[in-house]
């Protein structure tokens, strides 16, 4: 590969992380937006057949609690990741879960999991998060990322 066609490929590639950002930038401040005049997404994904989870976030004082309801979920087929803003729950159904009389279509829907990425109040420290599961309700506990630092007095 010559020079040149290093000079060729960076150009797109610096383009295609500009629409990238671009992308981020406006589900943000769309997703702002429909927050602010309370329209509700969709719950449901139907191309890959997934629901989105009731969940519901309380803060205290030093953690994040994040309480989901996932019906017909066996705790195996749970799957969590968390960053220092956001929690992902992907979790698989022991059975479909059908809606016959779907809105305006007259046909049945199958779903077969749940899929929610939520945004976090606070930081969190994600490496110090306990889950439980009981009854069909996934409760997550997450210490907030509280830094203190002593500041001297002259």
């Amino acid at each position: 590969m010559t020079s040149s066609d290093d000079e060729k490929r960076r150009p797109r590639y610096r383009f295609s992380r500009v629409f990238d950002e671009m992308e981020e930038r406006f589900d943000e401040m769309f997703g702002s937006i429909m927050d602010a005049f309370a329209f509700d997404k969709p719950s449901w994904d139907i191309e890959r057949q997934c629901l989105v989870p009731l969940s519901q976030v309380a803060e205290t004082e030093d953690k994040v609690i994040v309480t989901i309801d996932l019906p017909y979920v066996d705790k195996e087929n749970i799957k969590l990741n968390a960053t220092e803003k956001t929690l992902e729950v992907d979790a698989k159904t022991n059975r479909a879960i059908c809606f016959d009389k779907w809105g305006t279509v007259q046909k049945c829907t199958e779903f077969n999991c749940f899929r929610k990425k939520i945004k976090l109040p606070a930081e969190i420290k994600p490496n110090e998060a306990k889950a439980t599961f009981k009854s069909g309700i996934l409760e997550v506990q997450i210490l907030k990322r509280i830094e203190r630092t002593p500041i001297k007095i002259d």
